[in-house]
């Protein structure tokens, strides 16, 4: 007699088929791994690869740089021949001093150093005496120069009350061996000011720093002391510290009128009751009573 199939309860079987599935969902994950180890070594590969790339493209970058720069140091280097470049240097500076007419000029210069094989440098140092407005002429022209040279400080002696100052210099400058040219100072000149023109920069001699005012600047000390009316028509009272003259110390002016005090030129265009709005270099200046010229604020354009 054959016995009857046994039943197999439902719970083994959901149980055995769950137990089937996660065995192949553990092989499917082995496989996967297997098979994406490669494509992840080829995308480690390929990121190194391109941080080189960048890494290279960099430094060719910076060479291409340097090598830009350095043709420019060949231009404006001293001549190739470190006597040449001292002497011809010094005759220069000379050279700039009379052109300037400064008083008194020292100028000595030191042996060329080798540094590292690759340059030279000489330092020359330079004593004169002028005013502040042949100096300024002076530092233009030196810095308007295609000479690779630089000021490394400056010594600055006021002298009596004669309103010039005795300067103390000291300037190094750079010759390379592969400079383009071996017994001549280059004709280049260089882009590193600010302003093209030396006018723009006679603002600095008209400030007079170190003239018999000392270190005071007019500007500074010139204020708006009172808007009074006269005859019905207003008045801006400004008082200017540094005149001892006291016809001359206290300025009234109304609208339309003139106003110079040291380097500041500009022209009453409004009086408030408490402020006043003058022009001065394309610029609209607002003061107000108990300020200088100097706490002046600009106002924005349209305002």
């Amino acid at each position: 007699m054959i016995d009857p199939p046994r039943k197999i309860p439902v719970a083994r079987l959901v149980l055995g088929a769950l137990l089937v599935l996660v065995l192949l969902w553990l092989a499917g994950e082995q496989v996967i791994s297997y098979l994406r180890a490669p494509l992840d070594r080829k995308r480690n590969q390929a990121a190194q690869l391109a941080k080189r790339i960048e890494r290279a493209s960099t430094r060719l970058r910076g060479a291409e740089k340097a090598a830009g720069k350095l043709k420019s140091w060949q231009e404006r280097a001293l001549p190739s021949d470190p006597a040449a470049a001292r002497s011809e240097y010094q005759a220069w500076l000379l050279e700039l001093v009379g052109r300037t007419e400064l008083a008194g000029p020292s100028v000595s210069s030191g042996e060329p150093a080798l540094r590292g094989g690759l340059y030279y440098t000489i330092n020359f140092s330079l004593q004169a005496t002028g005013t502040l407005d042949q100096w300024t002429r002076f530092l233009f022209d030196f810095y308007r120069a295609g000479h690779l040279h630089q000021i490394r400080s400056i010594g600055i002696t006021p002298v009596g009350r004669r309103d010039e100052l005795t300067l103390s210099v000291a300037i190094e400058a750079l010759a390379l061996p592969d400079a383009d040219r071996i017994d001549r100072l280059t004709a280049k000149t260089a882009d590193r000011l600010a302003f093209d023109t030396l006018e723009d920069y006679r603002v600095i001699a008209e400030r007079n720093l170190f003239g018999l005012s000392g270190l005071v600047d007019p500007v500074d000390h010139a204020y708006l002391t009172a808007i009074n009316y006269v005859d019905g028509e207003s008045k801006a009272w400004f008082t200017l510290r540094t005149e001892t003259d006291p016809d001359r110390s206290l300025v009234k002016l109304g609208v339309g009128e003139s106003l110079q005090v040291g380097h500041f030129r500009g022209t009453v265009i409004d009086i408030d009751r408490e402020d006043v709005i003058l022009q001065a270099a394309g610029q609209r200046w607002l003061v107000a009573v108990g300020e200088s010229l100097a706490e002046a604020f600009a106002l924005p354009p349209g305002f």
